[in-house]
C-alpha cells in the first residue's frame, strides 16, 4: 500500500512539472516597459510561432500592446505611434508564398 502511494505521488509530481514546462512555452512574451518594446517583443514572438506575416497574430498582438500601454499612448502623438507600428512590422518575417509569374502571351495583330 505504501509503494502504491509513492507511485501516485511521483506520477502527480512529474505530471505537474510537465504541465508547468509546457504552459511556459505557450505563454507570450513580456509586454515591455513601453509601447515600442511591446511591439518588438510580440513581433518577434509571432515570427517564431507562426508561418509569417500576414496573419492575425501580428495585428492582434499590436492591438494587445495598444490596450496595455493606452495610458502612455495619450502622451505620444498619433504619427509617432504609426511610425512605431510600421517600424515593428518591418521586422516581421514574411510568409513563404511562392510567387507565380504570369505567362506572356504573344501579341496578336489584325491582318
Amino acid at each position: 500500500m505504501n509503494l502504491k502511494n509513492t507511485y501516485t505521488i511521483a506520477f502527480l509530481v512529474s505530471g505537474g512539472i510537465f504541465l508547468a514546462s509546457t504552459m511556459t512555452s505557450f505563454a507570450g512574451p513580456s509586454n515591455g516597459s513601453n509601447l515600442g518594446d511591446c511591439y518588438n517583443n510580440w513581433i518577434t514572438w509571432c515570427n517564431d510561432h507562426t508561418s509569417g506575416y500576414p496573419n492575425n497574430c501580428y495585428g492582434d498582438s499590436m492591438d494587445h500592446c495598444d490596450s496595455i500601454h493606452k495610458a502612455s499612448m495619450t502622451e505620444i502623438p498619433g504619427f509617432k505611434v504609426k511610425s512605431m507600428r510600421a517600424s515593428a512590422l518591418r521586422k516581421a518575417k514574411r510568409a513563404n508564398v511562392k510567387l507565380v509569374t504570369p505567362t506572356v502571351q504573344p501579341l496578336r495583330r489584325a491582318n
